[in-house]
């Protein structure tokens, strides 16, 4: 039991590396474009929120594999398939229950769904704060003297 936790706990760590460097690569990465937010039509800012989001996306799909690779070299599913699947519905808190863990390795499923919470309001937050900026670029608050 000791043993799961720990490794649980690890992934936790690799999953929330891997959010921490993407979302910090796209913070850098689309600073430039937040300060020409001013001068930017609906369709340039529409393709900028596009990017972050399907970048977001692929984050949180990289990560739902590195779960289901666990899942598939421990042996707690039997095909990679299967792994991917249950990976994705446990991240994203869906929880079909049409395919489940064997019980020595169940306290991961709950780990990874908790996971998922985490990263997906992490990522909401993001997004939220980046149509925040976009939105003050275009519309900046009068200072009063």
């Amino acid at each position: 039991m000791l043993l799961r936790l720990i490794q649980g706990v690890l992934l936790l760590g690799l999953t929330v590396a891997i959010h921490a460097a993407i979302l910090g690569w796209m913070l850098h990465r689309f600073q430039k474009n937040v300060t020409q937010a001013a001068t930017m039509r609906f369709t340039g800012i529409s393709w900028l929120l596009t990017r972050i989001a399907a970048i977001t996306v692929i984050a949180h799909l990289l990560e739902i594999t590195i779960w289901a690779v666990y899942y598939r070299l421990s042996g707690a599913l039997p095909s990679m398939e299967n792994s991917f699947y249950f990976s994705s519905v446990t991240y994203a808190t869906i929880g079909y229950g049409d395919i489940v863990l064997p019980a020595p390795w169940r306290l991961h499923a709950a780990m990874e769904g908790l996971t998922g919470i985490l990263m997906c309001g992490w990522s909401g937050a993001f997004f939220f704060a980046a149509v925040n900026r976009l939105y003050l670029a275009r519309n900046p608050i009068p200072v009063r003297e």
